[in-house]
């Protein structure tokens, strides 16, 4: 791990467990070498920063390509790893990237609904990560974030945030008769965000006692892409 990365993930790590009180569990699900794709929920903009403080690897991820538009900001995330994407539609190149990342036995944080869901649930996959399973073959924990889309401090010190890393699954079992092509990818998505809903059951202190519930893009789509 580079030393610049290193420093930015230590102070990020502090400052979420200690000001705001984030609780990680799971950690012997992560695998520390090899090609990995960390499937996650995603429902506020501190997920990622989150995300990349408590996995004990560099990881690689998306940035909405609007943030690179500002010359310092896009060279710091750059450095940490992030590159654009356009959102809205199926951008290539940027899943290029992906199995770019992969391909050198890198680790990838992917969220695949694509945008915030609502806090009670989740949205229905885009067929994203299903295409860089099925053309990259590598394994995936599924990830929950519990409570970030109200993110405030800690005052009592208490955890009252939660980061869950569930089983980390191969590539087959998720592919298995899903299908070709497109419902080949969305297939692998559905089986993805499936995961993902389970792995919401361990969070600590019960504080998730049922799956929520999955909901149509076309319910909030609108009001994301900002």
């Amino acid at each position: 791990m580079r030393l610049g990365y290193w420093l930015v993930k230590t102070l990020a790590l502090v400052i979420f467990r200690v000001l705001y009180g984030v609780e990680v569990t799971g950690r012997e699900n992560i695998p520390r070498s090899g090609k990995v794709v960390f499937a996650s929920n995603h429902r506020s903009n501190f997920d990622p920063p989150i995300l990349g403080a408590v996995i004990p690897r560099e990881v690689h991820f998306f940035a909405k390509e609007e943030l690179f538009r500002k010359r310092w900001l896009g060279g710091f995330i750059r450095y940490l790893n992030a590159f654009p994407v356009r959102r809205g539609q199926m951008d290539r190149e940027a899943l290029s990237r992906c199995l770019d990342v992969l391909k050198d036995d890198g680790a990838l944080l992917f969220f695949p609904e694509g945008t915030r869901a609502p806090a009670d649930g989740f949205l229905k996959a885009k067929l994203g990560v299903g295409w860089i399973i099925a053309l990259s073959a590598a394994p995936v924990v599924p990830v929950y974030l519990h409570g970030t889309h109200r993110l405030r401090p800690s005052l009592t010190g208490r955890p009252r945030y939660s980061v869950v890393f569930g089983e980390c699954v191969a590539a087959d079992p998720l592919k298995s008769g899903a299908g070709r092509g497109r419902d080949l990818y969305q297939g692998i998505s559905d089986r993805i965000l499936e995961r993902i809903r389970e792995t919401s059951l361990q969070t600590s202190r019960k504080r998730v006692s049922e799956k929520g519930p999955v909901y149509e893009r076309d319910v909030i789509e609108e009001q994301r892409l900002r």
